[in-house]
């Protein structure tokens, strides 16, 4: 599956702030783009082309469960996955999907 995969102003905004809190975010974010590569990868469809990812903290090593959220949108069209937004589990338990729509409409 061949597409491009972009940041938006909020999802490095917010890994920006997770590293300085989680030393190995790096390779977390590195092992991500690996996954979504993968066309057969684990997401949960929250509406219409936004997914949730779920992504294993390597610097708490508690499994998905604890570790960090990927939302993110798949503009079909473009061929362009946009990286909307991540956070940890353990500060943030879910987004509504409001909020996710609002996100995607400025990758539209």
């Amino acid at each position: 599956m061949s597409f491009n995969i972009e940041r938006t102003d909020k999802f490095s905004k917010s890994l920006k702030k997770l590293a300085k809190k989680y030393k190995n975010i790096k390779k977390d974010y590195q092992y991500l783009l690996e996954i979504l590569n993968d066309k057969n990868h684990n997401a949960i469809q929250v509406t219409e082309n936004i997914y949730k990812i779920r992504l294993q903290n390597s610097s708490n090593p508690k499994g998905k469960s604890s570790g960090f959220r990927v939302i993110y949108f798949f503009k079909t069209k473009a061929d362009t996955l946009y990286l909307l937004d991540i956070f940890s589990k353990n500060e943030i338990d879910n987004v509504k999907a409001h909020k996710l729509i609002e996100m995607a409409k400025s990758c539209r």
